[in-house]
């Protein structure tokens, strides 16, 4: 029986899948607007979502699989990190074209549902 509780958390495997999860989604990303499939508005709010699903699924997936404590929370640590760094990083910079409301929260609620995900599917499989 696996116990979902703050002390089996483990820091270095939530900056790790945190760090997965940005580079997929921004690889994911960065591939999508190459083959063209990111080209008018409603496309690249669309493919933005789907990366940031691929990337955050990773990343839970990967920390599933290594660290089998806790799995769902780990994901909801990677995403809680990711949404300290994106307020930090809103408070000292430009945030860009994503600053609408329900776009922000709704791209919080695609990562912590695919890291959680990731991370139990990780567990199940490894």
């Amino acid at each position: 029986m696996q116990s979902e509780t703050l002390s089996n958390l483990h820091l270095g495997w939530i900056f790790g899948g945190w760090f997965v999860a940005v580079t997929i989604t921004a690889a994911v990303y960065v591939g999508g607007v190459g083959l063209g499939l990111a080209a008018s508005d409603i496309s690249v709010v669309v493919w933005f979502v789907v990366s940031l699903a691929a990337g955050f699924f990773v990343g839970g997936f990967l920390v599933g699989m290594r660290w089998s404590n806790a799995p769902i929370l780990h994901g909801a640590a990677i995403t809680l990190f990711a949404v300290v760094v994106w307020f930090v990083l809103s408070l000292f910079g430009d945030r860009g074209d994503f600053d609408s409301s329900p776009i922000v929260l709704g791209a919080i609620l695609v990562q912590l549902t695919a890291s959680c995900a990731g991370g139990w599917m990780g567990k199940r499989l490894g």
